[in-house]
């Protein structure tokens, strides 16, 4: 977990919280920006293989590198706006309201689901620590998933840590560390995870 000033942000998987004394977003991480410009360079070399070989290459090399940079374009600049500006979920005290956006094509912009603070029932992390393989062996990868339950019992994810096995303890502190905020802000019940006794063994 880092702080700058009145904002925090906690490390989740392929994302990170950021929290503020007024908002709690869920934002992709920046290591996300490595495909949309990758994308962006094939797309301009694809551009570029057009103009400068166009009177050398056939007629169906040319048509196939215009397709890739017709789609690949767009699509490197709604991911990189999606990286830079868009969120996954958004909590607002002043509000009162948390959204779940929209993915990648909407640019994490527009409102998938909207759940006022009154119908949240609580905020829970649950884990799966003690599942276990089809060989009886425990699971070498922990998932800690941070959720919102509605008042009709609809479950909504907001985020999920993972962690190796012997990290596990750290990566619920974290899972922990966003539900208690997302349920302070919201005035609602918060039920953390906890790890079982033998984990300490």
């Amino acid at each position: 977990m880092t702080s700058s000033g009145t904002r925090r942000t906690i490390p989740l998987h392929r994302a990170y919280a950021a929290i503020t004394a007024e908002t709690i977003a869920v934002r992709p991480s920046p290591r996300g920006l490595i495909v949309p410009l990758v994308q962006a360079a094939l797309a301009v070399l694809a551009v570029w293989a057009i103009v400068a070989f166009m009177n050398a290459l056939p007629l169906w090399v040319l048509m196939l590198l215009l397709l890739f940079a017709i789609v690949a374009g767009p699509t490197a600049m709604l991911g990189f706006v999606y990286q830079v500006a868009g969120s996954a979920f958004l909590m607002e005290r002043a509000k009162g309201t948390c959204r779940w956006q929209q993915g990648f094509l909407g640019l994490g912009l527009g409102t998938q689901e909207l759940v006022p603070f009154p119908r949240i029932k609580r905020i829970e992390v649950s884990g799966d620590f003690e599942d276990e393989l089809r060989s009886g062996d425990l699971q070498d990868v922990v998932h800690w998933e941070v959720r919102v339950v509605k008042d009709n019992d609809r479950v909504l994810p907001v985020g999920v840590v993972v962690a190796a096995r012997p990290l596990a303890d750290e990566a619920l502190d974290r899972a922990n560390d966003l539900g208690g905020a997302l349920a302070e802000m919201s005035g609602a019940a918060f039920t953390p995870a906890v790890l079982p006794a033998w984990a300490f063994d």
